[in-house]
């Protein structure tokens, strides 16, 4: 049952952008066919994360861009990764009965309870980019983004090819810059890295992390304090899991007169920071997961939920290794 529509939607601290769209029949916003037909006017609410964060920024502009091309009604509203504001928010957005809600987790364990909510609401919800840390499903119609353990054994088998090709074999101590802590992205990209260096490649070891919080100036400080607990040049690579904070780690190594040419940097995303350092020699890998690809996936299976049509439980990218080889196959992700 339909409530009476609320003029304004207050969100304190936050940033929202109310578009009313118009349709423009794109055939290609519906994975492979015809969309727009049962979408226009339809009210859908992205509750997204930082815009700071260009990743996130650019999953916000090409989740916009097919929701424009399918005619909805769409709401996104910013939070800087503030579970309790996404709390407040959720309850909010449920208050405006929207058609749809597509949510990108502040924090992955702190939105079941607002997935709850939304269930009892009987809203459709799409998450987004953070996989939510409960056993129960059914709270969410669909999940679309990255499979984040695939992710770390991709940054895993490229560390290893990494150390064959700098000739150190397959034995040598690592450090590892992570996203915010207790985070999914953060804890299951560490873990598929570990889990698959334990399989495959035992010798090579972590054996320091440090936050970087996707933040390349909090990741030059924490790279700078690694270095100097564990002797930069005595580390045989360095994994991050996002491509700027390695970039900050490049900053930390230069100020202490470490030659990063002689570590195996790999990181994560194919960020415009890692296309670049790849390109220079100063990176050896990323693993590529494109927002444009994120951004679209949310974007089209919303769609799909809209028009009755049939959407998996989880739909995930497909992470891809990346090296100065084939970095033209970031191309795309970062606009070249």
């Amino acid at each position: 049952m339909k409530k009476s529509p609320i003029k304004a939607l207050a969100v304190t601290a936050s940033l929202v952008v109310s578009l009313a769209l118009a349709s423009c029949g794109n055939p290609s916003a519906g994975q492979g066919t015809e969309t727009g037909t049962g979408t226009q006017g339809k009210k859908v609410t992205l509750l997204t994360v930082a815009q700071s964060c260009d990743y996130c920024a650019k999953h916000t502009e090409e989740f916009k861009r097919i929701a424009a091309e399918a005619g909805l009604d769409l709401t996104v509203i910013v939070n800087n990764f503030n579970a309790a504001e996404q709390a407040q928010q959720v309850n909010q957005v449920i208050s405006t009965d929207p058609d749809a809600v597509v949510v990108w987790p502040a924090d992955a364990t702190a939105i079941i309870p607002s997935l709850v909510r939304l269930k009892r609401a009987d809203i459709p919800v799409v998450v987004a980019n953070s996989y939510p840390q409960t056993k129960d499903k059914s709270l969410w119609t669909a999940y679309t983004g990255p499979n984040d353990l695939a992710n770390g054994e991709q940054a895993a088998l490229a560390m290893i090819e990494g150390f064959k090709a700098k000739g150190y074999g397959d034995s040598g101590n690592i450090v590892a810059l992570l996203g915010p802590l207790g985070t999914p992205p953060s804890i299951d990209r560490l873990k598929g890295f570990e889990d698959t260096l334990a399989q495959k490649a035992p010798g090579i070891k972590v054996i320091g992390t440090q936050p970087g919080n996707w933040d390349q100036t909090t990741s030059t400080s924490a790279s700078a304090a690694l270095f100097t607990q564990y002797g930069g040049k005595d580390l045989k690579g360095m994994y991050s899991e996002a491509d700027n904070m390695l970039a900050g780690a490049l900053v930390a190594a230069d100020r202490a007169g470490i030659d990063a040419k002689k570590m195996v940097m790999v990181g994560h995303n194919c960020s415009i920071e890692g296309y670049t350092n790849i390109s220079a020699g100063d990176q050896y890998a990323t693993v590529l997961q494109s927002p444009i690809e994120d951004g679209s996936l949310a974007a089209k299976t919303v769609i799909n939920i809209l028009e009755h049509k049939p959407v998996k439980k989880d739909n995930f990218l497909v992470p891809r290794g990346i090296t100065k080889e084939n970095l033209s196959e970031c191309d795309a992700a970062v606009g070249k």
